[in-house]
């Protein structure tokens, strides 16, 4: 039996952040909104860019109250001062006695900046970089310095609140795009000539030059007039037409500034939405309005932030706070009896001194706490230490500050020592000056019921920045209220599985990755026999080339199980170099200076009988002359009727502000309890199911082979430079985005390698042992070219489960009515053709077949495909395309003349009569 599965992007995503965005909406009015601003701006323009963004600013805040009709307004926004630009009288020719700058708090990074302001000298655009599908929030909005400064081409706040609409209520463009096959400018349907322009908006209509007298109704009465076929057709046109007046649409990027309204449906103030328009919106969201997926917004959604009776005061207030130019940071560790089961206390040791000597930058400030094991209570170890140089980094760990051994009772209390962090960090007796990152390594996930609110309110006014690292909870291993705090305050979540020293230092390096202090370049597990060589090769390139730090550690690695005369590091230009033993940490570490950039190898090799695991970390500083190659991971858990629900995993790599097109990404999944690891390319080919625009930086895929609850791990591996070109992609140099980051200037960006993660999710159930997902959507349909009696199409091939495997066969459909290809693709065809699939029709390769047209009467019908699994799983339907059957036509006659009662009566009684002739001449015969 067949079965579908609607699951419809607009609806079914519940979301788990992608950034640690920290904005919220109050009494409708949006806070806290970051802006970071760019520390290469010039000191004569700092002032010009600070007051452009802060009239912007006000200009949208009016607009975006009259568009979400009086619903949001921005209330307060944070621009995120450089630590290079110095004292703010200096350069801010406003700045009087109330200005000033605050020291930013951890939650005020520039990793986590919702708005980013580029100085690039490019013709580049603003736009917003929207990772996701409909109604999902965007990363964040780029705004180029030329936008914000030029008087010609400066942004204004509809434009703003357009590209806030996009990042905030994930609408898309309702406008087309140059040379853009699947989101063109411009559309025509089959019956007619002329082009129209992709979007939504009422434009006066025009009659046709057929509409006279009583011959035929003017087409845009059509419907209204074929049912009755009325005299009075043309005169209840002519009167529409004169009533009626433009309205545009917000979201169409090339509409006049006047555009202040959503595009919304019939019988509405605003603009009607044309579902025939090939917008990038009309695709994504299943051809709603925009204005309905705004109200589907977490922000509004079953009533939320109502507007108030009384009139907003929509004005905007401003913070500045200055970058940090070292983290502050508070690292609590669990010290309970749970701690020791499989070795974790010595390994967050081991964890703990990696991250004082190798990933702390200079300068940082350090306190250390402790909690669990006896009592309530949480108890300060160190507070505020300075760690600049090597000296003071084994300074401070010979001083011992960890206890040698965790406790004797195993009672940890979660709540408590998140609330002595709120209050230690922020407090009125607080010792820091801004507030911290706080790293938390607990063995227990769950908080007490009674005070989650407490804790979950205290952390969302709180600018502290949460970094939880989690061993498994015995005592509840399938669920995590710790987790879910989280995800719902903006701070990220590590759990701690099977390979617990790579976790580790994992969350420990991503906890300070806003500093840019070092690049994971690469990682490697060391698991070969004993008494085997052992080589790892990485490549340095020069965005990380200011120092290489090359780390040797183990769970067991004191003594080492590695034979340190014959460990050694071979430099690019064949250079021997010999390791320097830690025994803090324990490790044994390559520190260089200025390296040189290409191949390095790493040679060693076992001891008898050691096969005990061996991890090596290598580590690039940037450099503050070469803009930095980055990465990151993240997860998005989608909410949908199939149980577990699907996981989305994203990867970003950019070059400074700009994408980087044609790495090599690939995605590895750990699962629990030691279950295997999936491995997964991911793809940044904007097919709009999970990634919706090439070429953006962004990517993505599908992951659904669950084998049992629990917590998963995925690290990413990024490769460029090898088989084929990496290319930086500056811009975009073109209004953004459609189906593609379009940009003329791309450039080699040369070898280099990355790694990142992890980022965890949680799985809580598992479904039957059957098949339960589908095929993903068809999202390209189109018509190549139609001919006399058959038409010619292509899409892009879909996955058996969303886009992994190939589908069983594809179901071809033609409807008379568009709307039945997203309502009722299951019973309501008039025609259909079962397309198989073989072993070719893999993910995102192009698919033709050619449709031999049904004999049907003359008029416009819809084609819709989409693709159905071996167990019957139907994926989402296809976008809808019409064709233009020429087939026999129904003639309306329209006269003068109403139909009287005596001709009717006539004319039936003729018919009785004739009736009553054949009904007697047949009784006659069957007596004879």
């Amino acid at each position: 039996m067949e079965k579908t599965f609607l699951i419809s992007l607009f609806m079914l995503y519940f979301l788990y952040p992608a950034s640690t965005t920290r904005i919220k909406i109050v009494n409708n009015g949006y806070e806290d909104i970051l802006i970071a601003l760019d520390p290469k701006t010039s000191a004569r323009s700092r002032t010009f860019v600070i007051s452009n963004l802060q009239n912007i600013f006000e200009d949208a805040s009016s607009i975006l109250t009259t568009s979400t009709k009086g619903r949001a307004y921005f209330h307060s926004v944070t621009f995120l001062i450089p630590r290079s630009w110095g004292g703010i009288r200096t350069w801010y020719s406003r700045a009087d006695n109330n200005t000033s700058f605050e020291d930013a708090g951890a939650a005020f990074d520039r990793k986590n900046a919702d708005i980013v302001v580029t100085s690039s000298k490019t013709n580049d655009f603003s736009y917003t970089l929207h990772q996701g599908g409909c109604g999902r929030r965007a990363l964040r909005i780029y705004l180029p310095e030329k936008h914000i400064l030029d008087n010609r081409q400066r942004l204004n706040g509809r434009d703003f609140t357009r590209l806030w609409a996009e990042f905030r209520y994930g609408i898309f463009p309702e406008g087309g795009f140059q040379d853009d096959e699947k989101y063109p400018e411009q559309f025509s349907a089959p019956d007619e000539d002329a082009n129209k322009t992709t979007g939504c908006r009422n434009e006066p209509k025009r009659l046709q030059d057929n509409c006279v007298g009583t011959d035929t109704c003017i087409k845009e009465c059509k419907d209204e007039c074929e049912v009755e076929c009325e005299v009075k057709c043309k005169e209840r046109c002519e009167k529409k037409c004169k009533e009626e007046s433009v309205v545009s649409s917000l979201a169409d990027q090339h509409l006049p500034n006047s555009a202040i309204l959503f595009c919304e449906g019939r019988l509405s103030l605003g603009p009607n939405h044309d579902t025939s328009s090939p917008s990038k919106h009309n695709l994504l969201c299943n051809e709603e309005g925009t204005w309905f997926t705004v109200l589907r917004s977490p922000d509004f959604k079953h009533g939320r932030n109502a507007a108030p009776r009384h009139q907003l005061d929509t004005g905007v207030t401003f913070r500045f706070v200055r970058e940090a130019e070292a983290p502050k940071v508070i690292v609590a560790v669990d010290v309970s009896s749970r701690m020791n089961t499989k070795n974790r206390y010595s390994l967050t040791k081991n964890a703990f001194s990696h991250f004082v000597t190798t990933l702390l930058p200079s300068g940082s400030e350090l306190s250390l706490l402790t909690f669990g094991g006896q009592g309530n209570s949480s108890s300060l170890i160190t507070s505020l230490v300075t760690i600049n140089d090597e000296k003071s980094r084994i300074s401070y760990l010979e001083s011992q500050p960890l206890p040698e051994e965790p406790m004797d009772e195993d009672s940890s209390c979660l709540d408590c020592v998140l609330a002595d962090i709120i209050k230690l960090g922020e407090g009125d007796n607080s010792s820091f000056s801004s507030a911290p990152i706080v790293i938390l390594i607990t063995s227990t996930q769950n908080l007490d019921s009674e005070r989650y609110e407490e804790i979950e309110s205290g952390l969302q006014q709180s600018e502290i920045q949460l970094m939880a690292i989690a061993y498994e909870d015995d005592l509840m291993p399938e669920s995590s209220s710790l987790y879910e705090l989280c995800s719902k305050t903006g701070n990220q979540f590590v759990y701690v599985g099977s390979d617990l020293l790579k976790d580790l230092y994992g969350g420990f390096l991503q906890s300070i990755s806003g500093h840019s202090s070092r690049q994971l370049v690469a990682q490697e597990q060391l698991t070969t026999l004993d008494e085997e060589n052992i080589f790892v090769d990485f490549f340095l390139d020069k965005s990380v080339s200011i120092q290489l730090q090359v780390s040797i550690s183990g769970s067991l690695f004191s003594p080492s199980p590695l034979m340190y005369g014959d460990t050694s590091l071979i430099t690019p230009r064949n250079q021997r170099l010999l390791p320097r033993k830690k025994e803090i940490v324990p490790s044994w570490n390559f520190d260089i200076s200025n390296p040189q950039t290409g191949v390095y190898r790493l040679k060693t090799r076992r001891n008898f009988g050691e096969r005990s695991p061996v991890m090596v970390s290598v580590y690039g500083t940037p450099s503050a002359n070469e803009e930095l190659i980055s990465a990151r991971v993240w997860v998005e858990t989608v909410e949908s009727k199939v149980s577990p629900p699907p996981v989305l995993i994203y990867a970003e790599v950019r070059k400074g502000n700009y994408p980087l097109r044609n790495a090599t990404v690939t995605a590895y999944v750990y699962h629990p309890e030691d279950d295997g690891i999936s491995e997964i390319t991911l793809l940044d080919d904007g097919l709009g199911n999970v990634d919706v625009t090439q070429n953006d930086g962004i990517y993505s895929h599908y992951f659904t082979n669950f084998t049992s609850t629990g917590s998963y791990n995925v690290y990413i591996k990024v490769a460029g430079g090898l088989g084929h070109f990496t290319t930086i992609v500056k811009g975009p140099t073109s209004d953004c985005c459609g189906s593609v980051f379009l940009s003329r200037q791309q450039t080699p960006v040369g070898r280099f390698q990355r790694e990142a993660g992890p980022a965890t999710f949680q799985v809580t159930t598992l479904s039957d042992p059957d098949d339960v997902y589908p095929p993903a959507k068809v999202t390209d349909l189109r018509i190549i070219k139609p001919y006399d009696k058959i038409v010619s199409l292509k899409w892009t091939a879909v996955g058996d489960d969303f886009d992994t495997g190939i589908p069983s066969k594809y179901e071809l459909k033609l409807f008379r009515n568009r709307s039945l290809i997203r309502n009722r693709f299951s019973d309501s065809e008039l025609y259909t053709e079962i397309i198989k699939t073989d072993s070719e029709s893999k993910y995102g390769v192009t698919l033709h077949h050619v449709l031999d047209i049904p004999k049907l009467e003359h008029g416009i019908y819809y084609l819709g495909i989409r693709a159905v699994d071996e167990v019957g799983n139907g994926g989402e339907p296809s976008n809808a395309v019409p064709l233009l059957v020429e087939g026999r036509k129904t003639v309306i006659q329209c006269t003068d003349e109403e139909p009287s009662a005596e001709k009717l009566t006539s004319e039936n009684s003729a018919n009785r009569n004739i009736l009553s002739f054949i009904l007697i001449f047949l009784l006659f015969c069957l007596y004879l």
